[in-house]
């Protein structure tokens, strides 16, 4: 099983000139296979991640896209051990 490790960079709303928790929809594909859909609510400035798993062929090119009332930012990256699960692919 393969895994990929989204980090939320950033996720607000401006509400005047304070920063407000607001909500995003972010869809992870591995090559052209959407993998998972996430609902994202909070606020942060600080990178926050999450790890998924997932059965498609590693290798293959990564990405996220959302959607988000305020304003977000998001990576994803393909992972060869999930720290969170030590799952390996190799064993």
């Amino acid at each position: 099983m393969a895994s990929v490790k989204l980090t939320v960079k950033r996720l607000y709303q401006l509400s005047g000139e304070r920063m407000v928790n607001t909500r995003a929809t972010a869809r992870i594909f591995v090559g052209d296979r959407l993998i998972a859909t996430e609902e994202i609510t909070g606020m942060t400035e600080s990178p926050v991640s999450k790890y998924l798993h997932h059965t498609e062929r590693q290798g293959q090119p990564v990405r996220v896209e959302w959607d988000c009332e305020g304003i977000a930012d998001m990576a994803v990256l393909e992972i060869e051990r999930c720290p969170c699960c030590q799952h390996d692919e190799h064993e």
